[in-house]
């Protein structure tokens, strides 16, 4: 009878790991955008020029393997978006929607400075280890970082365990995840800047459940400053980000846990790009800013840029969202 049990969870657990993986994201049509930007940059679509002393992070949804999307296929734009990974010198960029296949063709192509984590969603195992996974990547540049602990947990309460499955609803957690959910995180010094800590979580969220979203903002802060050990995250003596698709415009009360406690890189940037962050492929409607990078402790911010150069990508898009950069010094 047990056996009978856990065979049927798994295959249910299965069967909805596969409609995830057939499922486009979206965004919650009820949360408020205020619409604020500053002033734009020279050429806010390419990657900017690394600068010395500077830290760039960054975060990218790749768009998940889906056999539907004609010309914006995985296969048709992988090379563009390794082009992006490998090219943007990046010191830290988490990426979303990361299935198998995905994940295979990046560990392969990935350029050898690049050191990483990578879990799926619907296991806490290696993206790697099943087709039908789907998760986050968070890579970071081995020269200059040196990462002292990682790891990952679950936009959940409580965090340590894989989301309780709630059968009435078909939904996960207390917080009714439509999906399960989970957050990457490291900690490391600066090699350039010996001495100077830094905490990075990567994350997506939910997309649907209101309760989920704000409880992942409210769990990514508590986490934050658990890793640092300070209260003040604006003020901490550690560089502390918080980056992700986050299934949500700023403006929502879902991130206010967020706003209050970190700064908003693309609202404080002196050079900002106005772009939305989630492009539909170009499809009229949905458009929106989603993809966030919040930011606190000894640093300034310099530049925000939502990066809409395809790279080659036949489709013109690169992936249904832009990649977004943002680099940043520290105060001096």
């Amino acid at each position: 009878m047990k056996k009978n049990i856990l065979f049927t969870f798994m295959a249910m657990a299965a069967a909805m790991t596969m409609l995830a993986c057939e499922q486009e994201p979206v965004t919650d049509p009820d949360s408020g955008h205020d619409g604020t930007e500053q002033s734009g940059t020279d050429d806010p679509g390419t990657t900017p020029e690394p600068e010395q002393g500077t830290l760039l992070v960054g975060t990218f949804n790749i768009r998940y393997y889906n056999t539907s999307d004609g010309v914006n296929a995985w296969e048709s734009r992988r090379d563009a978006v390794m082009k992006f990974i490998n090219s943007s010198a990046a010191d830290i960029l988490v990426l979303q929607e990361v299935c198998q296949v995905q994940a295979k063709y990046i560990t392969e192509n990935l350029d050898d400075r690049y050191g990483y984590i990578e879990y799926d969603r619907n296991t806490g195992n290696s993206i790697l280890d099943d087709e039908d996974s789907e998760g986050v990547f968070l890579l970071w540049d081995k020269d200059r970082l040196s990462v002292e602990d990682k790891g990952y947990f679950w936009l959940a309460d409580p965090s340590d365990r894989f989301p309780e499955y709630n059968k009435d609803d078909n939904t996960y957690s207390s917080w009714h995840s439509a999906l399960p959910r989970l957050a990457l995180w490291i900690k490391a010094e600066d090699n350039e800047s010996p001495g100077q800590k830094i905490c990075f979580i990567g994350t997506h969220y939910d997309h649907i459940s209101t309760q989920a979203k704000t409880g992942s903002s409210n769990l990514v802060v508590r986490k934050l400053r658990e890793m640092t050990g300070e209260n003040d995250l604006k003020n901490a003596g550690t560089a502390v980000f918080a980056a992700g698709d986050l299934n949500t415009e700023s403006g929502a009360t879902e991130l206010a846990a967020l706003r209050n406690a970190m700064y908003d890189a693309r609202k404080e940037s002196p050079k900002t790009s106005a772009s939305d962050t989630f492009n539909n492929f170009g499809v009229s409607g949905g458009q929106s800013v989603i993809d966030h990078i919040f930011f606190g402790g000894n640093l300034e911010p310099e530049q925000y840029d939502v990066i809409t150069n395809p790279y080659g990508a036949p489709g013109q898009y690169i992936s249904d969202h832009y990649p977004v950069l943002f680099r940043c010094a520290y105060k001096q």
